[in-house]
């Protein structure tokens, strides 16, 4: 299978000032990809860059190292060196994030925290509504919460109004962060339903998962990883 992203020789430490300048080792010359309609995990114990590695292929974190070529407009990106400009319209149409954690933003409903991503890029408001409210339903939101803010709602809902918005457009390459992280088993293979819904749709996929009944349903290949030294 042809790449959608890869990941060549890629390190990434930290200098930590306030104690005395000693530099961190997060990664180390890590190398992977990942191709349209697969799903590659990465595995580790606490501590083994998993989180860092899966920051760094969203460009929330700059290498220090390596490249990180992505598919985007038939062409390959240097995420590594990347324009903030290159990297927003990125995120907009080609990489997609979904974490357990939602941003809460003031004041906007449920409903519209997972239509923006669509209306973002143009999709009609009544079309963006619809993939909405088929999202909220399949994650069990109850419907009386989708007019409300979601700063009120239980961890939960919350989370799963997150996961609602991380599927709401059809990204080619989607980045995971341990999104069923504290649901019920029930929600949880809603969320598997919706990965695998995303591959064969031709998404390529990179994820952290906590459970290992859930990365063992939608690994096809694992990635391990240790801390660097």
């Amino acid at each position: 299978m042809e790449p959608f992203m890869m990941a060549k020789n890629i390190s990434k430490s930290f200098v930590l000032h306030n104690q005395g300048g000693v530099e961190l080792k997060v990664l180390q010359g890590h190398d992977f990809s990942v191709a349209s309609g697969e799903c590659v995990v990465l595995s580790g114990s606490s501590g083994s860059g998993k989180s860092s590695l899966l920051r760094s292929l969203y460009g929330n974190y700059q290498v220090n190292q390596g490249e990180i070529l992505v598919k985007h407009n038939d062409a390959w990106l240097d995420l590594a060196r990347a324009e903030p400009r290159q990297i927003l319209q990125l995120r907009r149409h080609t990489l997609g994030w979904v974490s357990q954690f939602l941003r809460v933003i003031p004041r906007l409903s449920a409903l519209d925290i997972v239509m923006q991503p669509q209306l973002d890029v143009g999709i009609p408001h009544q079309q963006a509504e619809t993939k909405a409210c088929e999202l909220l339903t399949h994650l069990n939101v109850p419907e009386h919460l989708w007019h409300l803010a979601p700063a009120t709602f239980s961890g939960g809902e919350q989370q799963r109004v997150n996961i609602a918005r991380g599927f709401a457009l059809d990204y080619p390459l989607l980045l995971l962060d341990e999104p069923t992280a504290s649901l019920d088993e029930h929600n949880a293979n809603q969320v598997i339903s919706l990965i695998h819904r995303a591959k064969a749709n031709g998404a390529a996929i990179v994820g952290i998962f906590h459970d290992t009944w859930v990365r063992d349903q939608v690994a096809d290949r694992i990635y391990p990883m240790q801390a660097a030294h």
